[in-house]
């Protein structure tokens, strides 16, 4: 019997907040339709993996493995995230290995228990949130003791939903992701996330702008309002970050194509993650389609290579199903 799971990448939006009182790093994200996951495991007394994609994964199903403290794995990996480019790669991958293997072995894990055991949503919350659920999302940060943020103990610790809501459906993401360059890494991002700066301006800047301009906005289904609050939030983000990015994007390539989206009609934009992927939102397929375009001769006329695409948000979680002998 094969367990299969399927899920997808996620945007991370930026920071509500990044050092308010005891709380640091407030998220935003959304999950989006593609790029997926799907992987296919069944129990097994020794790890084979059968690696369908161009992305790495055998360190991940090892991990997996080890940490469930399972004998072994019979594992295809159908569909996967590229690594290291903003898109919640390793969170995926890890996740949907772990939920289908729990199910497998008749462990009755909750995804939270599952992503604690995985060291993952210990920075932020969104990518879990995103697997379990989807949609829009804040999280509720991370805690913060003596200036220095502080790692889980147990699951409870996780960073929470604080709200969630499905996005419109003809609301579009237009993506680019630049070849050949990666964001920084789980190791890399350490120093900068260790012990958050509290800057009182920035804060009130955050608050509002996904205070009084995100939510509403979202609330009223008003793309443009909701576009020029979150291309604030990133340039706020970016700013606080520039020293360990190298300026407020993590690369030229990335900046050029956030300008790029804005100049070819979207309503907002902005780096996800650590980059380099940059995204746009715009609303209605038609309108896309045009972005799509626009951004794609501009890759040409500035000579990056990059994998560009348009994709909606997924408003649901994981699926998880049984299939064959």
């Amino acid at each position: 019997m094969f367990f299969t799971v399927e899920s997808s990448a996620r945007l991370h939006l930026g920071f509500y907040t990044i050092s308010g009182g005891h709380t640091a790093y407030g998220s935003i994200g959304v999950a989006i339709e593609k790029p997926r996951v799907t992987v296919q495991v069944r129990r097994s007394d020794e790890v084979e993996v059968r690696n369908l994609t161009q992305v790495r994964v055998e360190g991940d199903v090892a991990e997996v493995v080890k940490s469930l403290g399972l004998p072994g794995a019979e594992v295809g990996v159908l569909e996967a995230i590229p690594r290291h480019v903003g898109l919640g790669s390793t969170t995926q991958i890890r996740l949907s290995l772990a939920y289908a293997l729990s199910r497998a072995y008749g462990m009755d894990w909750s995804v939270r228990k599952l992503a604690f055991t995985l060291g993952r949503g210990w920075v932020s919350g969104i990518g879990v949130a995103a697997f379990e659920r989807g949609g829009f999302i804040l999280d509720s940060g991370r805690t913060v003791r003596g200036g220095r943020v502080q790692e889980p103990k147990s699951c409870d610790d996780l960073p929470k939903i604080v709200y969630r809501t499905p996005l419109p459906e003809d609301w579009y993401f237009v993506v680019a992701v630049p070849k050949g360059i990666r964001g920084l890494d789980e190791r890399e991002e350490r120093p900068a996330l260790e012990a958050p700066k509290t800057d009182r301006k920035l804060e009130c800047e955050l608050h509002e702008a996904v205070l009084t301009g995100m939510l509403p906005a979202l609330a009223r289904g008003d793309a443009e309002v909701f576009g020029k609050a979150l291309t604030k939030v990133q340039r706020l983000v970016g700013r606080y970050f520039s020293r360990w990015q190298g300026g407020e994007f993590c690369c030229w390539e990335t900046e050029e194509f956030v300008e790029a989206m804005l100049r070819g009609g979207a309503y907002g934009a902005g780096q996800s993650s650590w980059g380099p992927t940059a995204y746009g939102l715009v609303e209605g397929e038609e309108s896309a389609k045009r972005l799509l375009e626009n951004v794609r001769r501009s890759a040409e006329r500035i000579g990056v290579e990059a994998e560009i695409f348009m994709t909606r948000a997924r408003n649901g979680g994981f699926s998880f199903s049984l299939a064959g002998t």
